[in-house]
């Protein structure tokens, strides 16, 4: 699993998962599992060892894909039919995040740097040129206003 119950209470702050509620905390938790077993299905496809421990970048990212995806089911299943003419039902939109982040996952367009045996390089400071020591970086940018430099 690569998020939390927490995590997927956070994407909606009025569900607080327990033992009383529909779903159960017990349940939502079987959906976390259920997500991660579907994203670690797509990684080992392209070629990773699930699951996934590092780079931590990427695992912080499956963290939102977890909980989106959990947190879809579980509206999904309190709230199915849930909208009025011309509205969204807020599981509509939990489903859309995840389906693009797992469509991100399945084509590998993950961010450089997270790929299959991708290496740590230096791209130095986001205030300096790369590899540029500098007691007083300049900025990666300016932004002229009324000539002045900011």
């Amino acid at each position: 699993m690569y998020c939390t119950l927490t995590d997927v209470e956070a994407l909606n702050p009025k569900r607080i998962y327990g033992t009383s509620t529909t779903p159960t905390s017990i349940q939502v938790k079987a959906l976390i599992t259920q997500v991660a077993v579907e994203i670690d299905a797509v990684l080992e496809a392209q070629g990773y060892t699930v699951p996934v421990t590092t780079p931590a970048n990427l695992v912080n990212f499956l963290k939102y894909v977890n909980a989106y995806g959990a947190a879809y089911l579980a509206e999904s299943g309190m709230f199915p039919e849930t909208t009025s003419p011309g509205e969204t039902a807020h599981w509509q939109l939990l489903k859309k995040i995840y389906d693009d982040y797992m469509k991100m996952l399945m084509e590998s367009k993950t961010p450089a740097g997270l790929g299959v045996g991708a290496d740590v390089i230096n791209v130095g400071s986001f205030y300096t040129e790369m590899n540029t020591p500098s007691d007083f970086p300049d900025p990666a940018f300016r932004v002229r206003s009324e000539d002045r430099d900011y």
